[in-house]
């Protein structure tokens, strides 16, 4: 599968420029570089949804279908789930588990696509953004394709696309407040309302409540200054930090 990487509009040279006027371009790529790469999983799961093999509720038939597309990418584990919620992965076929306890499975069942859902994956404990796409005959839901998609290995890839300078950094807030994506990966399902900052706590409940826009806090003795968008793919609030105060959006 196709990589995504930054555009023609965001070049090395524009993210060595100083962070208060590469701010929007970075927080442009940031955005565009996580839907782009969801997107992608999406559409491959699309089409693995359509074809005989998925439809046929046989994991004989499917396995080797999901087992190539998990060994054309990499930072992710691809599964197959039945209505009863018994589940296979590409790897390690029948787990021997359940997804029906899963917030997005009645979703998923009702013939809903799940994108972005946050979840530690059973199959390998890491944490997870969940893409699902059910598999249809006649217009009953007989199944669905997943990926859990490696959050911290997304990071990685990211910040090293990125290539911010020393003293920025960039994070994105599900809808709930959890920490989907962290130049530091530790920090990933991390409620930045919860860290002990109270101007921390103030401007991650402003970035939840708003769709764009800037902010300010301060954690671990620095002040910094955020830009931050809401993507409309998944709706969280994507947001590039530094220590300067950006210039005012263009």
């Amino acid at each position: 599968m196709t990589k995504p990487t930054i555009g023609a509009a965001q070049s090395s040279a524009e993210i060595a420029a100083p962070a208060k006027e590469d701010a929007n371009s970075l927080l442009s790529a940031f955005i565009s570089y996580t839907d782009l790469r969801i997107r992608s999983v999406q559409r491959s799961l699309e089409i693995l949804a359509a074809t005989s093999e998925a439809r046929s509720d046989n994991w004989i038939n499917i396995k080797d279908l999901l087992k190539g597309y998990q060994e054309s990418d990499e930072g992710l584990i691809v599964w197959y789930v039945r209505p009863d919620g018994t589940y296979y992965t590409a790897d390690e076929g029948g787990m021997g588990k359940s997804l029906k306890d899963r917030i997005y499975f009645t979703d998923l069942m009702a013939g809903m696509k799940i994108t972005g859902t946050l979840l530690i994956s059973k199959a390998t404990g890491q944490r997870s953004a969940i893409i699902a796409v059910p598999i249809k005959v006649k217009g009953k839901v007989v199944g669905a394709v997943g990926v859990s998609l490696f959050l911290d290995k997304l990071s990685e890839q990211i910040s090293a696309a990125l290539d911010l300078r020393p003293g920025m950094t960039f994070f994105a807030l599900a809808p709930n407040g959890l920490t989907t994506l962290n130049r530091k990966t530790d920090r990933h399902f991390l409620d930045p309302r919860e860290q002990g900052s109270e101007t921390l706590r103030r401007a991650a409940t402003e970035m939840l409540a708003g769709s764009s826009g800037k902010t300010s806090y301060e954690f671990d003795n620095v002040t910094k200054h955020a830009m931050y968008r809401t993507s409309a793919l998944t709706g969280w609030k994507f947001a590039i930090a530094f220590g300067e105060p950006p210039e005012e959006a263009h």
